[in-house]
């Protein structure tokens, strides 16, 4: 009889504790002295909470990857709408794409993330089935061929240059499919029985079709296998369903969601059941690469319908979804504050209560709790900083008497006086180390408020002011990064609050990709190429947003929704942390934001 070592080609082994954990692991079983057991490393199946969708919807087309997913179209129940909008996922969050030229939902999508197809559907006006196919090229949209025959509630599989739609609603239901090659839609072959809510995945010559509804309004466990000319009927499902989504190849495809909620895998002979939605819902929309990794979001109907989001991996790592959580409380809840250092070793100084006195109490976080540290030197408050918790400096704000040109360093236990600014100025935008940063923009002393576009950099003892200047001046400008690669959001021009972004290279400012909406007083963390953005004004925001150097996509929002926020602005964009700032009322709570994490899992091996 063969052994473990036969069979898997590893022999048990036996340590005195468990490994470090790594993809190697993954079949080896070995023995712990110390706890007398048995471990091993196997496939995890789960799914996971993702970044919710810009906009909640059903009956939208899905595309992609779970890390390239695409979103389109789509509407609301009640009322009774329709969307023209694309969102695209990065595996963190979703970034606003081009807009479909016609609204509609009930459509159907194919391809990948830069390479995309959306075809059939209806508007809202009425029930009719459309012809209109679209072409993605990863920005905007454009007209392709139109399908033969009008559609809706049909399926797609391929991609842009060889694409599948299969059966729909015409009406009546179909068995009708079309294939595209890049410019025009032709007859493809039929499958035997009349369908539409199925789901499709794989490719124009190696494609599958399962989960349908069947006339008169019947949910079946049929599924079949395309060759590129004609359609089989293989293994039934294990459960009937209809109005879910689906992602992979036809060798390795999973459908979930749907009526009713549940998970499948498909192997290319038989399917097997695999963990459910955690939110159920149906007329979703999905994506994916094969049956260990899928996408799901938005879906209904109901009222409202729903923007959530999961992630499904199989696999030998456990992942930990990002998120926020709640920290220790400020001892001096307040706003306008300045906020410097990382998650664990935080630093908030100085801020206000609006319409009251300024403050010079200086707080440091431990990851858990704040402690009451030495007084700001000078007292100020709508001033801004940078740097570490036992190395940070701030400056300008208002001080006694008006607009300061102060700058204040902290060596994490007392407050020093140094160099003063060239420009008056207090909510600039203020970023980089104690001995390398850079201040931006803010409001001016002459006359009070006048917005500055000017640039000073610092060496830790001195101001030196840079031809560089913002193509925008304003105020209450927020940024991070380094002195030579920083990102200015947002702010207060004239005549109002902008979207504007620009990136800065130690020398020039350049505009980049606008923000999602006009805003300031938000938290920032990170680098230029993976930076982060929190809350914010006008009113009280708990939105955050990721920025990968192009483009911004959504993340996890705060519990608290809050405007002025002190950041740990020396962070991460997977680890950070907002404290204080305004909420209708001054807020001291805490939130901690922890990015997606994947951890390698021992697992026991038990005679059960």
């Amino acid at each position: 009889m063969a052994d473990y070592a036969d069979i898997y080609g590893k022999r048990v082994k036996e340590f005195t504790d468990d490994p470090t954990l790594t993809s190697s692991y993954e079949g080896q079983v070995w023995y712990n002295e110390n706890s007398g057991t048995l471990k091993s490393v196997v496939a995890i199946e789960a799914w996971v909470s993702g970044t919710n969708m810009g906009t909640a919807r059903y009956n939208l087309a899905g595309s992609g990857t779970q890390t390239a997913g695409l979103a389109t179209a789509g509407g609301s129940y009640v009322p009774d709408t329709v969307s023209s909008a694309t969102e695209e996922y990065n595996g963190s969050g979703w970034a606003v794409g081009g807009n479909l030229g016609t609204a509609r939902r009930q459509l159907a999508g194919a391809g990948p993330q830069t390479a995309a197809l959306a075809f059939g559907g209806k508007p809202s006006s009425n029930n009719n089935s459309m012809t209109n196919n679209e072409e993605y090229d990863g920005s905007s949209w454009t007209s392709g061929g139109s399908l033969s025959t009008a559609r809706r509630f049909t399926s797609g599989a391929g991609t842009q240059t060889a694409g599948l739609a299969v059966a729909g609603f015409t009406p009546p239901a179909s068995t009708a499919c079309e294939e595209y090659d890049g410019s025009s839609w032709t007859a493809g072959g039929s499958l035997g029985t009349a369908r539409y809510r199925q789901a499709s995945s794989g490719t124009l010559t190696a494609g599958l079709a399962f989960g349908v509804t069947q006339p008169p309004e019947t949910k079946s466990t049929i599924t079949d296998e395309n060759d590129g000319s004609s359609w089989t009927t293989v293994a039934s499902l294990g459960t009937a369903i209809t109005n879910h989504a689906a992602g992979g190849t036809q060798t390795s495809s999973i459908g979930f969601g749907g009526s009713p909620n549940q998970a499948q895998a498909y192997n290319g002979t038989t399917w097997s059941n695999t963990p459910s939605l955690a939110t159920p819902r149906s007329n979703l929309g999905g994506a994916g690469a094969s049956s260990s990794s899928a996408l799901a979001f938005g879906g209904g109907p109901g009222n409202p319908v729903v923007s959530t989001t999961e992630e499904f991996t199989k696999s030998i790592n456990t992942i930990t979804a990002a998120a926020w959580a709640s920290g220790g409380n400020l001892n001096l809840a307040r706003s306008y504050m300045a906020g410097m250092g990382t998650q664990t070793a935080a630093l908030a100084a100085g801020g206000n209560n609006p319409g009251s006195p300024a403050t010079g109490a200086t707080e440091e976080y431990d990851g858990a709790s704040w402690t009451t540290g030495n007084n700001l030197a000078e007292i100020g408050d709508n001033w801004t900083g940078c740097g570490t918790q036992t190395a940070a400096m701030g400056c300008g704000g208002y001080l006694s008497p008006g607009v300061a040109t102060a700058t204040q360093l902290y060596d994490g236990t007392n407050w020093t006086t140094s160099g003063t600014l060239n420009t008056a100025r207090y909510n600039s935008g203020t970023f980089g180390i104690q001995t390398s940063a850079v201040t931006v923009g803010g409001g001016g002393a002459s006359p009070v408020g006048v917005r500055l576009n000017s640039t000073e950099h610092f060496n830790g003892s001195a101001w030196t002011a840079v031809p560089g200047t913002l193509n925008t001046a304003r105020r209450v400008v927020n940024c991070f990064g380094t002195q030579t690669a920083g990102v200015a959001v947002g702010g207060n021009a004239n005549p109002g609050i902008v979207a504007n972004v620009e990136e800065y290279n130690g020398s020039a400012w350049t505009n980049a990709t606008a923000y999602p909406s006009a805003k300031n007083g938000m938290g920032l963390s990170g680098t230029l190429t993976a930076g982060l953005s929190f809350g914010g004004f006008p009113g009280y925001i708990a939105d955050t947003f990721g920025y990968d150097g192009t483009s911004w996509s959504t993340r996890p929002s705060m519990a608290t929704a809050r405007s002025f926020v002190g950041a740990a602005n020396a962070g991460s964009n997977v680890s950070t942390a907002a404290f204080g700032g305004f909420t209708g009322s001054l807020t001291a709570a805490t939130e901690e934001f922890t990015g997606e994490v994947e951890t390698v899992t021992a697992k026991t091996l038990t005679t059960s």
